[in-house]
């Protein structure tokens, strides 16, 4: 099967693609609207140590930089969703708190953005903006007093929800439901015995086509109701006075 073919017999299978295609974004669609919508709210704070000599200062950055990737996996423990569940005292609970807090470092620096994800946008910046003040606990009860976390930028409340994506979804059930449903249609072509073109063929049949019969439209015709044997049966006609001479 040629490229020409394939392109043919997507075109001959179009209508089948096309429906297809189209229930398959539509089941996208009342999946996506049935998902419960998550936002997520982000606060960014540095790590600092606290130098006394300014000879220190590069590598206290770099010791913060350090310091970072190891606050990025205490952010998500626990023993911080506690804390932050305790500063809200019960606007938010534990159970909607623990598992939904991460951070990540950024480009490598003493940077750290703080995520909280919940179904309320509103509890999610509280989440996010009581994460620092838990870390500052945290690093209080461990003795580590030279660390210092220092908010650089308070979450706000999200307006968008961050999931589900339902343009991005939808989409990728669009591409993928033409990709199946063309390698359908091109399976029907394959399997089916139907021939389509006249060069297929006289290929099948290794001879010349020297003619065809046009597919033809024949209409039944109507029976007569009168019996067999009589003739058709003649209306009078009414004839005017004839003139009088006088």
């Amino acid at each position: 099967m040629t490229v020409g073919d394939v392109y043919r017999a997507l075109w001959r299978h179009k209508l089948f693609i096309v429906v297809l295609t189209l229930a398959v974004v539509a089941a996208a669609w009342v999946a996506v609207s049935r998902q419960q919508r998550i936002y997520t709210a982000s606060s960014l704070i540095r790590i600092q140590q606290n130098v006394q000599n300014p000879n220190d200062l590069y590598g206290a950055l770099e010791t913060g930089g350090r310091l970072a990737q190891t606050y990025q996996q205490i952010v998500a423990t626990t023993t911080i969703a506690r804390r932050i569940a305790s500063l809200l005292r019960g606007r938010v609970p534990y159970d909607g708190i623990v598992g939904n807090v991460s951070a990540s470092q950024v480009d490598q620096l003493d940077l750290l953005t703080i995520n909280a994800k919940s179904p309320d946008p509103t509890a999610a910046a509280e989440i996010a903006n009581a994460a620092p003040q838990a870390l500052r606990d945290f690093i209080r009860r461990t003795a580590t007093l030279g660390d210092q976390i220092i908010p650089i930028q308070p979450a706000t409340v999200p307006s968008v929800p961050s999931s589900p994506r339902p343009k991005v979804k939808l989409a990728i059930a669009l591409l993928l439901g033409l990709i199946v449903n063309s390698v359908l249609a091109l399976l029907i072509e394959i399997v089916g015995d139907r021939v389509y073109e006249l060069e297929e063929f006289e290929t099948l049949a290794r001879a010349p086509v020297l003619g065809f019969v046009p597919n033809l439209e024949l209409t039944t015709p109507t029976a007569d109701p009168r019996p067999v044997g009589t003739s058709p049966r003649l209306e009078p006609v009414e004839l005017g006075e004839a003139p009088t001479h006088g």
